[in-house]
């Protein structure tokens, strides 16, 4: 069921969105790496789906169970203290009810904000009535439950690459405040959004605006003057990880051992990291 401690977790993470400042949000993968993020001082960290996806050993895409999914929020959220917020891509349904169903176990489960997107598996938009009839049944449930967690609907306008730079700002602002409308708190538009883009969607899209960390424009102190307000950092965490993982097993394979051997990390200093104190 839903705590005192849950809500107050979810009054938190929603003012976080409201205060005139960015945050990174840092998206994991594993309880270990949630675990990391909050020790280093996080205020609260998301789950990335092409994380958990590559954890489990899947390409991204709900190809993972919603059962998985669940169980790793639980699983995080019995470790970690800071406002856990999930992506369940589509919401593994197709209707308001499924959907509304599903979140409401990743609510129970200890979540606080939830992520939803319009993009398809063939690389099209849902359409966009049925997108609003999923934020509505979540906005709904905040009123059932009582709990204001943080709906951040996403537009895969610009990471589908969904028509010229003229059209993708049109639906942007079309999608971003129809999903306003029906219930989000944050609009979440992901890509590689240069500058003057960026400062057009903060202007043209009425709520908290949520970007990725992109390779065009990613200056923390820009974006914040722009009105930018959470900065997610995608599967980058994740990538940059089992990148290093790989060379390490290609070294390993191929009995280059020196690296290994001399990591500073040692077995003493991992579990004094990893020995959370109460």
């Amino acid at each position: 069921m839903i705590s005192q401690k849950q809500k107050e977790k979810a009054r938190v993470f929603s003012d976080m969105h409201k205060k005139n400042k960015l945050f990174v949000l840092p998206n994991t993968w594993d309880v270990g790496s949630a675990y990391v993020f909050e020790k280093q001082g996080f205020k609260a960290v998301a789950t990335s789906s092409a994380g958990i996806a590559y954890d489990l050993g899947y390409p991204d895409g709900e190809d993972i169970s919603f059962g998985d999914l669940l169980w790793i929020v639980e699983k995080i959220v019995s470790r970690v203290d800071i406002p856990l917020s999930v992506d369940f891509e589509r919401g593994y349904g197709d209707t308001g009810g499924e959907v509304k169903e599903n979140a409401r176990k990743l609510l129970f489960a200890g979540a606080v904000g939830l992520n939803i997107e319009d993009g398809l598996p063939n690389k099209k938009l849902n359409p966009l009535d049925k997108q609003i009839e999923k934020i509505k049944a979540l906005s709904e449930l905040k009123r059932e439950l009582d709990i204001d967690f943080v709906i951040n609907a996403r537009t895969c306008a610009y990471w589908l690459n969904v028509g010229n730079d003229e059209e993708k700002l049109k639906i942007a602002y079309e999608r971003g405040n129809a999903f306003v409308e029906a219930g989000a708190d944050c609009v979440f538009i992901p890509g590689a959004i240069d500058k003057a883009t960026v400062s057009k969607l903060v202007k043209g899209i009425h709520a908290p605006i949520n970007i990725i960390l992109n390779g065009v424009f990613n200056d923390f102190e820009g974006l914040e003057k722009l009105g930018v307000r959470r900065l997610s950092v995608g599967s980058g965490p994740v990538r940059y990880v089992y990148r290093e993982t790989i060379d390490l097993a290609n070294n390993l394979y191929n009995g280059n051992v020196a690296e290994l051997l001399n990591n500073g990390f040692t077995y003493a200093k991992a579990n004094n990291y990893f020995n959370k104190v109460s």
